[in-house]
């Protein structure tokens, strides 16, 4: 059995969410649920539990002041939250798993059932990158791989290349990364006043590109040659080089 905390300041949400959660899976022990920060800190200190179902907006505070009294997070966290695109943007930057208002049994389902598979390995890092993300620190994505999670900060990131549905993130120490997922999932998460679609296949970051050349070619600084699409030319030099 997993022990879980829901911490929730909407009643009806709290009592929906136990519903939902005995209709899907019978491994869920369920702690205690709370409305405001402090007594979720008593009831996570008392109840040591496993798994926090985590509303933002709570009484007293939020669910991140909530995680930093706490210091250490030694649990795994789903975030609950109304539908906001920044919102949603800072849990995919952080690769934390969430479910939105009003809760669907499904997605509720297979939340639970990632968060039954990974580990705590970077759990306080990728909790962080989310925080960041809400107070305007925006300079670091963690991506989801099979293995773990991998925080990559944006000043190291060089570019992206597609490859069908895999993403590789090429970084200036020369590591690399592959993501099960396509291109297009990380255009609108990446800085757009910093990283640039060049390509149907590429992304590129514009502080290491060195130079452009008339056959449609950007050379990045450690010596990548990039293909710059027709389509995609006159707003590359535009944005790139100031349209010169």
């Amino acid at each position: 059995m997993i022990n879980t905390l829901i911490v929730e300041d909407e009643p009806y949400i709290r009592e929906g969410l136990k519903t939902l959660l005995k209709n899907i899976t019978d491994e869920l022990n369920i702690v205690g649920e709370c409305e405001s920060v402090n007594d979720a800190l008593t009831h996570c200190r008392n109840e040591m539990p496993e798994l926090v179902f985590l509303d933002i907006n709570l009484k007293g505070g939020t669910g991140f002041d909530f995680l930093n009294e706490l210091g250490d997070v030694p649990f795994k966290v789903i975030f609950i939250t109304a539908y906001e695109e920044h919102v949603l943007r800072a849990l995919r930057l952080g690769a934390i798993d969430y479910v939105l208002k009003p809760v669907n049994e499904d997605e509720l389902n297979e939340a639970v059932q990632r968060a039954m598979l990974i580990s705590k390995t970077n759990n306080k890092e990728r909790l962080e990158v989310v925080e960041n993300q809400f107070i305007g620190k925006n300079d670091r994505i963690v991506l989801r791989m099979s293995e773990g999670y991998q925080i990559v900060n944006f000043d190291s990131l060089m570019f992206c290349k597609a490859d069908g549905g895999y993403t590789t993130f090429f970084c200036d120490d020369d590591r690399t990364f592959i993501v099960s997922k396509p291109l297009k999932e990380f255009t609108s998460q990446l800085p757009e006043d910093i990283f640039f679609r060049v390509h149907q296949s590429y992304l590129v970051n514009a502080t290491f590109v060195d130079r452009y050349d008339k056959t449609r070619y950007l050379y990045l600084k450690k010596g990548q040659k990039i293909p710059v699409s027709v389509r995609k030319k006159d707003s590359v030099i535009s944005k790139i080089f100031g349209g010169l």
